[in-house]
């Protein structure tokens, strides 16, 4: 990717804030000076990838009568992880409408969300769900999954449809093992998120030992397996590993935690779970930095979490478009908080780019655009400009990069600190 420039912002901290003494810890407990956020802001933010000249691929139009096609999207739109889902729906429908209101598509497009609610937690009505998209012959592609559960369950189907589905942000490494001709995930896997975030705690931060939970999920636990893996592998140490699943209660869970007085309690899971993770661990003492994936960047995480959270550091593979002068994401996030009376979420760029491929596949396919003509034109992409970067399959399609972003939390709301391996390459 090329670079890109992060708006001017008010600085976080004090310039004088050396990184030096951020490292200086030895152990857990303590204040934790060491192992905070404030390391990496003293860094300063880091330039972020650009993609100039945003266009479409392939905008061919033919002079035919227009029929209607649709695009679906799939997640928790209304359950309890739905604030990692929204910002990817709204990003759907903007580009839709917008595409729809320029006149110059072949076809008329409509959108077809479907709400899978709670997915993330219990994914088994997907495949009854996704036989709606299957069904219906005007459904040319899905934007989606979210979750990588309902993922699982919904890729085989639509796979053997022949129905081209692109996922903004489902990111279990072994969703591409499967052989699926029709899928393709427009982000970083858990694997690149967790081989980062061990140099990102242990050598830049100065975080010694990690107490590594997670929800059991297709989504956490394979993010925490990589994640403590990291860490093991820079000379951190795990001094807890231990999977939960979702409960109102994690007083055993955070008795075991504070047993070890880790620098660091990293929690892989959703951001229905993380705040309250987050509050118990300090309701009983917990001095700890809260560091957490991108399932826990939600709404919610902020709006439950409150003072828990606050300083907690998250990492994702998704660009925050509110924080870019690039022209096309500044224009995305302007008409996106014009749209919906908020600012773009997680996974929002993404969506946008994924909606934007399709279109393309459309404008490409003209009047007779087909399910196979949409899978082919997608398989074929190359160098494809997105806001969020630009998009190259490799053969088991999968996109080229290892963009992870870091994130703080500050008086309530997520503040891009950049990109993990620049902050590394900052702290050497």
């Amino acid at each position: 990717m090329r670079s890109r420039r992060l708006i001017v912002a008010a600085a976080l901290f004090s310039a004088a804030a050396l990184l030096a003494s951020a490292c200086g810890s030895e152990g857990g407990g303590g204040t934790q000076a060491a192992c905070s956020t404030e390391g990496l802001q003293a860094l300063g933010r880091t330039k972020l990838p650009t993609s100039k000249d945003f266009q479409l691929a392939g905008s061919r139009t033919l002079a035919q009568a227009k029929k209607t096609v649709k695009i679906g999207y799939i997640g928790d739109i209304s359950g309890g992880n739905s604030g990692l889902v929204i910002p990817s729906r709204d990003s759907v429908k903007l580009a839709i409408d917008q595409a729809n209101a320029k006149g110059d598509l072949p076809v008329t497009l409509e959108y077809f969300p479907i709400d899978n609610k709670d997915a993330g937690d219990d994914p088994s009505n997907t495949s009854a769900l996704v036989r709606r998209f299957i069904d219906d012959p005007t459904v040319i592609g899905v934007v989606g999954p979210g979750f990588s559960g309902e993922t699982f369950v919904g890729g085989p189907l639509m796979n053997e449809a022949g129905l081209t589905f692109v996922t903004p942000s489902a990111t279990n490494p072994e969703l591409t093992t499967k052989g699926w001709k029709a899928f393709f995930r427009a982000l970083a896997t858990d694997a690149v998120q967790g081989s980062q975030t061990g140099n990102l705690l242990v050598n830049v931060l100065g975080c010694k030992t990690v107490a590594v939970i997670n929800d059991k999920s297709p989504y956490g636990s394979g993010l925490a397996k990589a994640t403590s893996a990291s860490i093991k592998k820079v000379g951190g140490d795990v001094v807890l590993e231990e999977g939960v699943e979702p409960t109102t209660d994690y007083t055993a869970l955070i008795d075991s935690v504070i047993a070890e007085n880790p620098d660091v309690l990293y929690y892989a899971g959703y951001d229905k779970d993380a705040p309250l993770v987050a509050k118990q661990y300090k309701d009983k003492g917990g001095e700890g930095l809260f560091v957490g994936g991108d399932g826990d960047k939600g709404t919610n995480f902020l709006k439950e979490g409150g003072e828990a959270v606050e300083g907690a550091l998250l990492t994702c593979p998704c660009l925050d478009p509110n924080a870019s002068d690039d022209p096309p994401a500044m224009k995305f996030a302007a008409d996106y908080k014009k749209a919906f009376g908020k600012e773009a979420g997680i996974y929002s760029s993404e969506a946008w780019d994924v909606t934007q491929m399709f279109i393309a596949a459309i404008k490409a396919g003209g009047a007779g655009v087909t399910r196979a003509s949409v899978l082919q034109f997608v398989t074929d992409l190359k160098d494809f400009k997105g806001i969020a970067k630009t998009y190259n399959w490799t053969p088991v399609h999968e996109v080229g990069g290892d963009a992870i972003y870091a994130y703080t939390v500050k008086d309530g709301k997520y503040a891009v600190l950049g990109l993990i391996t620049d902050l590394a390459k900052k702290s050497s």
